[in-house]
């Protein structure tokens, strides 16, 4: 699947259910400090094939870091036994400071942690490739009808497009998907996850919450068509997105996927 040369479909506002506020704060980013570390859960198709699982990761960001004379956040990211094998997943994304595009990701997956390296010189706002940590463009376009992104200068020479709309969210929606997070169960050969899953609690943000629709598309119109979207919240009190929804549309005549949600579970900050 290629991202480059990349035509998106039309992300309809309304379509989304965002929500219109007579306020529009301005651009909101996540404010992140050396020590700051965070967890999340996620519930997704297991790699079995059967049924769905809950996974856990913890991010931590170590240290600043120059790269490309770039000023950059050392976010390192670690799945616990994803894929059943006892090894854990880790991804180091150096982040930029000024705009939050991912310049380098050095990966360690799995029990036999194979290393590989992918550098960015550009960054990548997308929602896969470098760790897929799928961080927004900040600061964020409020209420912007069309914040199309095209990135002229892509690393294998190609160019990519990504679409992103950002709002205040809607407050019910917002509480609907979040409490999700504390109710949703997995039946079958996973079942004896769900007292642990269902006991970590997502977290609730205390203040205003801002929604973000990403969407970025490849091969369409043939048999490897993909369409791939991400609803996140983000909140002034949280460093990271407190819910994250990822759908995929693939093939010919796609139907809409959910590939995984996600909730914030718990933040910290280690002092030197």
């Amino acid at each position: 699947m290629r991202w480059t040369k990349a035509v998106l479909t039309a992300l309809a506002v309304a379509a989304f259910g965002l929500a219109a506020s007579p306020v529009k704060p301005s651009g909101y980013a996540p404010k992140w400090q050396v020590g700051d570390w965070w967890m999340t859960k996620t519930f997704e198709d297991s790699h079995t094939g059967w049924g769905r699982t809950w996974r856990y990761t913890r991010y931590d960001v170590v240290r600043m870091a120059k790269v490309g004379g770039h000023s950059c956040f050392l976010l390192i990211t670690r799945t616990a036994d994803r894929y059943g094998d006892g090894g854990n997943d880790t991804v180091f994304s150096f982040v930029r400071a000024d705009n939050w595009l991912v310049v380098r990701g050095e990966f360690s997956l799995g029990k036999a942690r194979a290393h590989s390296v992918e550098n960015a010189p550009h960054g990548r706002p997308g929602l896969y490739g470098m760790g897929s940590q799928r961080i927004p463009m900040f600061p964020l376009r409020l209420d912007d009808p069309d914040t199309s992104f095209k990135l002229l200068q892509c690393d294998d020479g190609g160019f990519a497009e990504l679409r992103e709309i950002s709002s205040v969210a809607d407050s019910s929606l917002a509480k609907r998907l979040l409490d999700d997070g504390d109710t949703l169960s997995v039946t079958g050969l996973f079942a004896k996850m769900k007292a642990y899953s269902t006991r970590v609690r997502a977290l609730r943000p205390k203040g205003a919450v801002y929604q973000v629709r990403k969407e970025i598309g490849g091969d369409l119109g043939t048999d490897n068509s993909r369409i791939s979207q991400s609803l996140q919240f983000w909140t002034n009190d949280q460093p990271w997105r407190v819910y994250e929804e990822s759908v995929q549309y693939d093939g010919l005549k796609p139907t809409r996927r959910v590939v995984s949600r996600t909730w914030l579970i718990a933040v910290g900050h280690i002092k030197e």
